[in-house]
């Protein structure tokens, strides 16, 4: 199984970002959500198959992100996104299109992606530190697992380090 990659327009993230608040950069992070749900596109019978992922972003955001995934070479390419909201409308170039108030996901399956772009290890954490992110999950209704692969991201994202200074017990 080959490593998955994205890709998307330069152009269509600027627009995106305009339009619709949602950088691209953002939308990828939706595809590392183990609980995003994934349907085909209703509104598009290109050629190309596209789909929707519904999910959160890092930024604690529910975001629909359109994308085409090319198998062959394990590209996902990102169209577009935005926030996942019912009365949302979609500009593309001069024409206005309605975007649907409400995809049926009754019928989605799980995110495909996300078992792929993540790798599953054993950690030991101290009661403390469990409990603490356990609760934090509890206020945000997010899985603490979760919770702390976004808290690890980010540290990562913005190379952050630990102080490395312990004290003597």
């Amino acid at each position: 199984m080959s490593e998955l990659r994205f890709e998307w327009d330069e152009a269509k993230n600027t627009e995106n970002k305009r339009r619709h608040g949602v950088s691209f950069e953002e939308a990828q992070s939706v595809f590392y959500d183990d609980r995003a749900l994934m349907i085909r596109d209703p509104d598009h019978d290109d050629p190309e198959e596209r789909f929707l992922l519904l999910g959160m972003s890092d930024a604690l955001r529910t975001l629909l992100v359109c994308h085409c995934y090319r198998e062959r070479d394990g590209v996902i390419r990102i169209i577009s996104a935005r926030k996942a909201a019912r009365t949302e409308r979609c500009r593309v170039r001069t024409k206005v299109e309605a975007m649907r108030k409400k995809y049926d996901f009754s019928k989605a399956k799980r995110n495909p992606y996300a078992k792929r772009l993540k790798k599953q290890i054993t950690i030991r954490l101290d009661d403390e530190t469990l409990a603490y992110f356990r609760h934090l999950a509890e206020d945000s209704e997010i899985p603490y697992q979760t919770l702390i692969n976004l808290y690890l991201r980010e540290c990562a994202r913005t190379k952050k380090r630990p102080s490395m200074r312990w004290k003597a017990a």
